[in-house]
């Protein structure tokens, strides 16, 4: 991150502090190299934001500044959306409670970004098939065209990954804090009292399998959601924790 030029030039501008950073930023959401930069800032967790900053961006990266279909508006909507998910993540783990407002904003958002998903896939694969080639240039570049119109599987994910996250904000705003909570009780139960440790003292081992997998049957249990999740979501979530 500090050899990123458009951070190192806030700093030369006098925008010292992460959230001043982060609202200079967010002004120029249409152009990938401050959207990486934005991205960047907010991965950083050395870098601490205040509350109303990290909503802002949140409810800036929620709308869509997408006014064409194009092969490099496609590499753009991955990168504002991997953007829009580091953000959340900041959220998830910070002490706020978003409003209902924003979390409806935010969330019927997402039926706007999959439309320009979809329309873009859709106008690149057109656009290629109308293209003139000569019968031999088609055959030295078949391959790279199958590479060129192959769906972005990145988007969709990405787009399957804030609806989830987003679904389990809107069941219980305290849900990360308690599988926080949970996932920490056990890995100290883990990892200071190991079966192999008791038995070798004679002692009976409180857990029988100590493997990952049981600790994520163990962190599932009592763990429900109001709204749809995606079945992958919370082991996913749990594993990302541990």
């Amino acid at each position: 991150m500090s050899n990123n030029r458009i951070l190192l030039k806030l700093e030369e501008d006098g925008f010292i502090t992460p959230d001043d950073k982060a609202e200079e930023l967010l002004k120029n959401l249409t152009k990938p190299k401050y959207l990486y930069a934005l991205k960047l800032l907010f991965e950083n967790l050395q870098n601490e934001f205040s509350s109303q900053v990290l909503t802002n961006s949140l409810e800036f990266l929620a709308d869509t500044p997408f006014n064409h279909y194009s092969k490099e508006s496609m590499i753009r909507l991955e990168l504002h959306l991997r953007t829009w998910v580091t953000v959340l993540e900041r959220i998830c783990f910070s002490p706020i409670v978003l409003s209902k407002e924003l979390r409806d904003k935010v969330y019927n958002s997402l039926t706007k970004f999959a439309e320009i998903h979809r329309k873009t896939t859709q106008v690149i694969e057109v656009g290629l098939d109308n293209n003139f080639r000569s019968n031999q240039f088609n055959r030295q570049n078949n391959n790279q065209d199958d590479q060129i119109k192959k769906r972005n599987y990145n988007v969709d994910f990405l787009l399957i990954h804030l609806r989830d996250t987003l679904h389990s904000l809107r069941d219980d705003e305290t849900w990360f804090q308690e599988i926080l909570r949970r996932t920490k009780d056990l890995l100290k139960t883990v990892l200071n009292i190991t079966p192999g440790i008791l038995s070798s003292v004679g002692v009976p081992a409180p857990h029988d399998n100590c493997s990952i997998l049981s600790m994520l049957t163990q962190l599932r249990q009592g763990l429900s959601f109001k709204y749809p999740v995606a079945s992958y979501y919370v082991d996913w979530r749990i594993m990302l924790i541990i």
